[in-house]
Formats: structure tokens, sequence, C-alpha cells
């Protein structure tokens, strides 16, 4: 069983998730950036919407396209093994979504995303985003991800600001959780994955698509018995009320245009 549904920070971003989509009300269509493996296009898929994943990494594409295989046949879904700012289109999108994405940009391409984001959404739509939080918490697997920053709620006050965007909602995620695994992550990551920080940021944001790291991004089949929706439930609704922690390792943004 991957990862990406059972790692504790994953479950309780994924809970968060889907109470905000259910919240929105109506279906309609997507793209998800960088949208490595799939699952978040999954959930969304899974809750009535249709669209499209990009990702540069080809092995997650192929991942993604396994994942999604009923949607894809059903012409609800597509796989791009492509970079998102290259696509050109007339269509506008209900929702723009990217899960963990921007921090491997640097402030201009940052920039351009925002721009584009906004310049593909159509009326009454939004742009999600889904990022590390806290500088303080910048450690060994920022440093082997291609990470460029770790983010803040002034960050993306900023960001509306200069993209002309108003945000509906903005919550810190996954604390105390993911800080109170602050330590261990680190020490896996540097155990399993240290000979990154020798790439360059281009190949290390490709290869976090498919990282392999036992306990932290790869678990025993078994681990979905005690780390699954229904256990981490209680502590979804502690990272709610804590959600505007200035700790939060992981912050979503939820913004429109003006």
């Amino acid at each position: 069983m991957s990862t990406l549904e059972i790692a504790p920070g994953s479950i309780l971003q994924r809970l968060y998730l889907k109470e905000r989509i259910r919240k929105i009300g109506t279906k309609g269509t997507f793209i998800e950036f960088g949208a490595g493996t799939g699952y978040v296009s999954n959930l969304l898929l899974s809750m009535g919407w249709k669209g499209a994943g990009y990702d540069l990494n080809s092995d997650a594409c192929e991942v993604s396209r396994k994942i999604n295989q009923s949607f894809i046949e059903k012409g609800l879904y597509e796989v791009k093994n492509s970079n998102f700012f290259d696509y050109q289109t007339t269509a506008r999108f209900d929702l723009l979504i990217s899960c963990m994405v921007i921090e491997h940009l640097n402030e201009a391409d940052v920039s351009n995303y925002f721009s584009k984001c906004a310049g593909l959404l159509s009326p009454g739509g939004l742009i999600i985003t889904i990022v590390p939080g806290c500088m303080d918490y910048w450690g060994i697997e920022d440093e082997i991800a291609g990470h460029f920053h770790r983010y803040s709620f002034e960050d993306f006050q900023q960001i509306a600001e200069k993209h002309s965007l108003s945000i509906l909602k903005m919550a810190g995620l996954t604390f105390p959780v993911s800080n109170l695994l602050f330590g261990l992550s680190n020490a896996l990551v540097k155990k399993a994955e240290s000979k990154k920080a020798g790439l360059s940021k281009q190949e290390q944001t490709i290869l976090s698509s498919n990282r392999k790291v036992l306990l932290k991004t790869d678990y025993p089949p078994y681990f979905r018995f005690f780390l699954n929706e229904i256990t981490m439930y209680p502590f979804h609704v502690i990272q709610k009320i804590f959600s505007k922690n200035r700790k939060s390792m992981v912050i979503c943004c939820e913004m429109k245009k003006k």
C-alpha cells in the first residue's frame, strides 16, 4: 500500500481537503499541478470532479494512470507528463490545485505560477495550494527534495495582494503530529536519502514524486489497520482547533479572483 495513503501527515491533509471540497458544493473541472502519483486527483475524481494532472516524473505518471485507470477510461481524467508552465489553453477551470509543489519553485516561478492560475480560473473558481509551513522546521527533507522555501500565512497574504486574489480560508495543518515526529522524520530521511543533497534542485524535484523511505514515505501493508482516516480522525479535530498556529508544518490556502 502506498505511503501517500497511510502516512499520518498525508491522512490529516486528506481529511482536511475532503472536508473543504465537500463545502464547495458544486462539482466541476480541475487541474492538479505537480500531481505526482495522483492521489489528490483520485480524491477529487472520487468526489465527482473531472480533470487532469500534470507532473514531470514519468514513473509517477505511470502510477497515477494505474490508480486512476477507471476514471481515465471514462474520459474523466488525463495524466500529462509535462511541465504545467508550458500548458496553453483557452479553457477555464473551476479548481486549480497543487499539493507540496510551489516550494520547489524559485520566487520568479512562484509568481508565474499564480499568474498562470489566475488566467486559467473560471468565474467563481478556486485556487487551493498546500505547502510545507514554518521555516523554523527547515531540515534535511527540504535539502534533499529541492525546496526553496517553507511558507507562512504572511507569504500567502503577499501572494494574494500581488496577484489580485482574495483569500477565502487559510489553515495550518498536521499540528502537533508533524511537529512531534519531526526529529524521527529527519533521521529517517537522512539515513535513506542524504545522497540526494548533491543533486540539482531540478533533479531533486523530479525524484520527490517517487521517494522510498521506510516509515516515512513507505510503510508495510499492515500499518493501514492503525494508520487510517478513522484512527487519525481525532487528530484531524485537533489540527482544526490549532489551524491558526504559526508552528504548523503544513499550510493550506484557498484563494479566488477579487
